[in-house]
């Protein structure tokens, strides 16, 4: 197969060079410090090697290159790293470790290759265009990859909701809006990873399956990462290093959010509140959303809420954490509006009154100043008396009934809006971010975003998929959406469980909506972030609110979800510490599993427990694909064989899951918030039938001690032939640590450590005080 590929590549490659573009042929090859630069006929092309599997790719339509800066990438130097030059009289080629850089000097293509010879990716003709984009003489850039014979499954690109899993034979606009996040990185199941280093409008069009043409608007010079994996967790892993790593979120964060649009009032939020926790129902957090605000942009509770400290006291008291949503416009006719005015901090105003007024503007989120002015308000008005995270709506920024996004017509701060456009959450959420660090390192900072970027993992950043509709197919094509984003290397994502515009169909009396209320719940809650939201038309949307026989099915989901919280929340230290993605397409673990590449309706939820979604009405079953593994029947234990697809059993109460052989999945117990008591005992269900391993991670649960070091490992090993759980020596510690705890362990079997209650007969009963135990089956 790969030597029919490559005679493929090779032949394409001989057609296309004599059909529609002139040749620009290298005239002069010159080895740099850190890369080798490429002189061209037409421009320059530069090629640094920043590792043995990361290289970055520049070229330029003039005589030199100067390797542009932005605000996305903050790793822009690197330690020298080896590699070695060949100069032949047809091609240069460049090797390190793990790739072989093939330049055919004729045309100045470029061939990228691992270490065997493999071929992964060509690269060439590029093209850029002198054109005139927002009153600024500039270039459009095009690069071309050539795909003839290539098998390939193409993810990433950020999140969009045609429903589309694999991209590849599919053409995707990279650029922000409402339910759609642009985030310009590409990962093939070839073994590489795409970072298109461009902050405005993009495109990756690979209609012609042959093909994939990356464009982008304006540009100065073709700037990318080529990234080598093979597998995608190096990719996402290499792409958080060029970006940044995702900081913790408080333990509180993986737990769940109640929300709706909207409460009204104070008093109804507090109500809310108190009865979750006389009801007993697991929950963290709640959360205000818009108009709660005397004049949007002022930052000021209206008369509804008479007491905000004491609300927010109170949410404490109860162990709530509240979030409030925060907007980037401002309504003229308020001492606020008029300030940011004089300072020129806005940078467009609306131009008629609508849903929004005539003259309502929009913050400059790329000059410094604004900033801080913008989060000085949040700060005084909400930080300063207790609110505990950030709801950032309409961070694309929204605009209404034009596709063009407001910034490609305007000027920023930074120049030209259209370089820019794609940007605004990467610059909001960050002055966000850093105003909070700034303020305080007491509560690690929680921000949910409409839209996201390319490092916004960085500054605390959740995104969830916008206002979509309330209905079966919406909540279906939120699934790939999701996998999608998170193969862009954005870890964190949530959905509006129930959706957000309902038409007037979302009525939590409807047992029609019930249903899919209680279906999206159950695909929720191994969402990273787990949280209800919407429109409904009895303005109500508690749990108890959809019937009391679904009030038991979402809360034993909930209940769920909170008994593995030291699983949730050992992978998030994953996330932060290695760069891994907790919500993980087959593909991930299985890329050359062809069913698996394009299997984009099922997923990991951490490293082992299968999830796959009921997303039609009235299902009792629903066909599931087992990758190649031995996996085991959450609900009852059986055991069963991987490498084909099985109709597993759906009830209304019941969504397939299965974990793979080989799982360590520590179990706390059941808690009513988060942090509420530490957890012990921990039931350790072991799956046997391979070997495995996991790492319990541990905290303080909020503030950034852990960032010095403030926290504890304890790394489990399960050893399948010889039927041993190793249990190795803790590592650090932090204030309020457990010296002594309690593991139960449970070698899962058939109605055996099975469910999501706790098992009555664990196999063995362990005290651990910190030193190496060995738990023999």
């Amino acid at each position: 197969m790969i030597c029919r590929w490559s005679a493929c590549f090779a032949l394409a490659t001989l057609c296309a060079s004599g059909q529609w573009y002139a040749f620009n042929p290298v005239t002069r090859v010159a080895r740099l410090s850190n890369g080798v630069e490429f002189t061209q006929q037409t421009g320059v092309m530069r090629i640094d090697i920043c590792t043995d599997s990361i290289v970055r790719m520049l070229y330029s339509p003039t005589g030199a290159i100067t390797a542009p800066k932005n605000a996305v990438v903050v790793k822009n130097d690197w330690p020298p790293a080896a590699f070695q030059l060949e100069d032949g009289a047809r091609e240069a080629v460049i090797t390190t470790a793990k790739l072989r850089i093939v330049v055919a000097k004729e045309n100045g293509y470029v061939v990228y290759r691992d270490a065997s010879g493999r071929q992964l990716m060509q690269d060439g003709p590029k093209t850029m265009t002198a054109k005139t984009v927002n009153g600024e003489k500039t270039w459009s850039a095009e690069d071309v990859v050539a795909m003839y014979g290539s098998p390939e499954a193409l993810y990433g690109l950020g999140q969009h909701q045609a429903g589309v899993w694999n991209y590849r034979g599919e053409s995707v606009d990279v650029t922000q809006e409402n339910t759609n996040i642009a985030v310009p990185f590409l990962a093939s199941t070839n073994g590489y990873a795409l970072f298109w280093n461009n902050t405005g409008a993009s495109r990756f069009n690979n209609r012609f399956v042959h093909y994939l043409y990356v464009s982008a608007e304006v540009a100065d010079v073709i700037d990318y990462y080529f990234i080598y994996g093979p597998e995608f967790d190096r990719l996402i892993a290499a792409y958080r290093e060029l970006t940044g790593a995702a900081p913790m979120f408080g333990k509180w964060a993986y737990g769940f959010w109640q929300c709706k649009n909207k409460y009204q009032t104070q008093a109804e939020l507090l109500s809310i509140a108190r009865q979750y926790r006389e009801k007993r129902i697991p929950v963290d957090n709640i959360v205000q959303d818009w108009f709660w605000w005397t004049t949007t942009g002022e930052f000021k509770f209206n008369e509804k809420y008479p007491d905000p400290r004491g609300m927010m006291d109170e949410l404490h008291a109860k162990h709530f954490h509240l979030m409030m949503s925060v907007w980037p416009y401002f309504y003229p006719g308020s001492a606020t509006y008029d300030d940011m005015d004089r300072k020129g901090f806005f940078i467009d105003r609306t131009k008629s009154k609508s849903f929004h007024p005539r003259g309502m503007a929009l913050y400059d989120a790329f000059n410094p100043e604004a900033r801080k002015y913008y989060w000085n308000e949040i700060n005084r008005s909400l930080f300063r008396i207790g609110a505990d995270a950030w709801w950032m709506d309409t961070t694309e920024p929204e605009t209404e009934g034009r596709e063009a996004n407001l910034l490609t017509y305007n000027r920023t701060a930074a120049g030209n809006g259209a370089r820019v456009s794609n940007l605004f959450p990467l610059m909001t959420t960050m002055g966000v971010y850093q105003g909070q660090r700034a303020a305080s390192d007491a509560k690690r900072v929680f921000i949910l975003s409409r839209s996201s970027f390319a490092g916004t993992q960085r500054y605390g950043v959740a995104a969830w998929s916008g206002d979509i509709l309330s209905d079966w197919e919406s909540f279906k094509r939120q699934i790939p959406a999701g996998l999608n984003l998170a193969l862009s290397g954005i870890p964190y994502w949530t959905t509006d469980i129930g959706g957000f515009i309902s038409s007037g169909t979302a009525n939590p009396d409807d047992p029609k909506f019930r249903e899919l209320f209680i279906r999206w719940f159950e695909y929720g809650a191994f969402c990273p972030i787990f949280r209800v939201h919407g429109t409904r038309t009895t303005n109500q949307n508690e749990l108890w609110s959809y019937s009391e026989a679904a009030q038991k099915i979402l809360t034993a989901y909930d209940r769920l979800r909170y008994r593995l919280m030291p699983y949730i929340y050992s992978t998030a230290w994953r996330v932060t510490s290695e760069g891994y993605t907790p919500m993980r397409p087959l593909v991930m673990d299985y890329r050359t599993d062809v069913r698996a590449q394009n299997t984009g309706d099922q997923f990991l939820f951490g490293p082992s427990i299968l999830v796959n979604p009921v997303t039609e009405p009235e299902a009792v079953s629903r066909r599931v694909y087992l990758p190649n593994a031995r996996w085991y029947d959450f609900w009852n234990g059986a055991p069963l064989d991987g490498g084909k697809s099985i109709e597993a059993a759906a009830p209304l109460d019941r969504m397939p899951l299965f974990v793979r052989a080989g799982a360590i999945v520590p179990m706390g117990p059941e808690m009513e918030w988060a942090a509420e008591k530490p957890a012990d005992p921990v039931e350790l269900r072991v799956y046997p039938g391979a070997d495995g391993d996991f790492v319990l991670y541990e905290d303080e649960n909020d503030g950034y001690q852990y960032e010095k070091g403030a926290f504890s490992t304890i790394s489990m090993h399960w050893d399948d032939a010889s039927g041993t759980l190793s249990l190795g020596a803790r590592r650090g510690s932090f204030p309020g640590m457990l010296g002594e705890r309690t593991f139960q362990v449970v070698f899962v079997a058939a109605n055996h450590g099975a469910g999501p209650l706790a098992e009555p007969r664990p196999d063995r009963t362990v005290k651990y005080t910190g030193a190496e135990i060995k738990v023999v089956r």
